[in-house]
């Protein structure tokens, strides 16, 4: 039942947890299932969030399918909410934006604000294979202009918006591979950096390695990160369904677990 989960390489966090709360309903063992399901795609925090409740649920005695029945509507408010919180984020506009790879929060967010986006700079994270999707959904609201990664120094963007696959309470965050390097010329350009994500892709939990995947480079099989670990002090502002925050740390990463557990009377 995992292999989808393995050979996925489009789809985001948000997809895992919603395959990860199927295959854990019909698990004999729920607890080895969530352990199991972690280790597929290490940095992606939902599946870490899952193993979490799992734990939690049986400590405190909570059945665990109605755990997960509250699990699911807590990820559908959440994506609610964080949209109403990308329509009332404060930005400078008409401005020139940057993403890279494909996001569903980041393609909400393109959406809810196109009048905003002048044009809209797309990287590729290679060796990701979610470009040619994100070209096609956000090319339905904005001017996309694909761009080679190597070549991210060459645009100026007022803006650069990114999706997260995890944020840790050690101050690391997860996300395609590339992002690292972005958001680090969005500091040195003086861009504004912006993650768009949900409180359940946050886990009380120390970062762990990235997953890894080999690659053909001239005629060289080499191993390299599907996801970037980086401190998330290269963030400048996260917008949540928690709200808005300057420079996310381990305060939101606490906030959004306490919001978790509470959801699922677990608090």
């Amino acid at each position: 039942m995992l292999d989808l989960l393995r050979s996925e390489r489009v789809r985001g966090a948000s997809w895992y947890l919603r395959e990860a709360l199927r295959i854990l309903a019909e698990a004999e063992s729920p607890e080895r299932a969530a352990e199991e399901m972690r280790r597929v795609r290490p940095g992606m925090a939902p599946l870490d969030l899952i193993a979490l409740v799992v734990e939690e649920a049986a400590r405190r005695g909570v059945e665990l399918g109605a755990a997960v029945e509250r699990l699911l509507a807590y990820v559908d408010k959440a994506q609610e909410d964080l949209r109403r919180t990308i329509s009332s984020l404060g930005l400078r506009c008409p401005a020139d934006f940057a993403t890279i790879s494909f996001s569903r929060a980041v393609g909400d967010f393109v959406a809810a604000r196109r009048g905003c986006i002048r044009s809209l700079y797309l990287l590729e994270s290679r060796p990701g294979e979610e470009a040619a999707e994100a070209a096609e959904e956000y090319g339905r609201h904005v001017d996309v202009v694909p761009i080679p990664d190597s070549a991210m120094g060459a645009v100026h963007p007022d803006y650069v918006v990114v999706g997260l696959d995890g944020l840790y309470a050690d101050g690391y965050a997860f996300n395609k591979v590339g992002t690292l390097p972005l958001l680090a010329t969005a500091r040195s350009i003086g861009a504004t950096s912006v993650a768009v994500f949900e409180s359940y892709k946050a886990a009380p939990l120390p970062s762990p390695e990235p997953y890894r995947v080999a690659v053909e480079t001239l005629g060289r099989s080499v191993e390299v990160p599907l996801f970037d670990r980086f401190s998330s002090s290269l963030i400048d502002i996260a917008a949540t369904d928690l709200g808005v925050f300057e420079r996310p740390a381990g305060e939101l990463v606490e906030r959004a677990w306490a919001a978790v557990r509470k959801a699922l009377g677990l608090g």
